[in-house]
């Protein structure tokens, strides 16, 4: 079980496969395993692959509160995880706050990031996205159709933990929010590596608006809508996105596209 001390906090994360660095990003109250177990197992047939949980999830350090710059701070955890791993160059895999975190890293360091894929990620915090979010309180009032994600966020982080966990990710938005929302809108024109943006086209949590926006604002980016699926779309259509994910993946790291995913 690796573990790593970086910028004061204790991370937890794994190391599996061989061949070119892809490291796996999860997003807001999941862990690695929990957002993409079946697409690490997949991509270590055919790459090395570094996940991690961030700081406050899973297996990592707990914390007491989400300060105003979580996603900030989860990038510059993320960087420095990486520099001391030694990674360089390396395929990015992020998934809503983790393709946040991923668009940061392309940006401030893109000497780490060889391509980016972004699955349900924005660059701002939007009205529609708050009151999503604020939806998940208070939690005694969920209905029983959320209650696998119940047990999966018990089983990733432990009772009763997540109940704390996820009332201060909800807060911790909210003052994002109120700040203004914008994550690196600005900035997006600076990334110049590969870029593949994925959204569901039936996201109720960040509107397929949002890809829309990331597509105009990065050069050369491509984007790809599954419109049918919501938010957690990898795992609405597995096979599909695994696939797409694959094929550029391998595109990005110089490979033929000939083999089976």
């Amino acid at each position: 079980m690796p573990e790593l001390t970086v910028n004061g906090v204790r991370l937890y994360y794994e190391i599996v496969g061989s061949g070119d660095p892809v490291v796996v990003l999860h997003g807001g109250m999941g862990t690695a395993r929990l957002d993409f177990g079946s697409q690490i197992d997949l991509l270590a047939r055919e790459f090395r692959v570094y996940a991690v949980d961030q700081r406050g999830y899973g297996r990592s350090e707990h914390i007491d509160r989400f300060p105003d710059d979580y996603l900030r701070q989860q990038a510059d955890d993320t960087v420095a995880w990486l520099d001391a791993l030694g990674i360089r160059d390396a395929l990015v895999l992020g998934f809503s706050d983790g393709g946040i975190v991923g668009l940061y890293l392309a940006i401030e360091r893109p000497d780490l990031v060889r391509g980016l894929l972004t699955v349900s990620a924005s660059c701002e915090l939007d009205a529609d996205n708050m009151a999503a979010l604020e939806s998940w309180l208070p939690i005694e009032s969920w209905p029983e159709r959320w209650d696998r994600w119940a047990r999966d966020l018990a089983g990733a982080h432990r009772e009763p933990y997540w109940r704390h966990l996820l009332v201060e990710f909800v807060a911790a938005n909210r003052r994002i929010f109120e700040r203004g929302g914008n994550y690196h809108c600005d900035r997006l024109h600076f990334i110049r590596c590969p870029v593949l943006i994925v959204h569901g086209g039936r996201d109720r949590l960040i509107s397929p608006k949002h890809a829309e926006t990331l597509h105009r604002l990065i050069p050369g980016s491509e984007l790809v809508v599954f419109p049918e699926c919501g938010h957690n779309l990898h795992k609405e259509r597995p096979a599909e996105f695994n696939r797409l994910m694959l094929r550029f993946f391998r595109k990005v790291a110089g490979r033929m596209d000939g083999e089976n995913g």
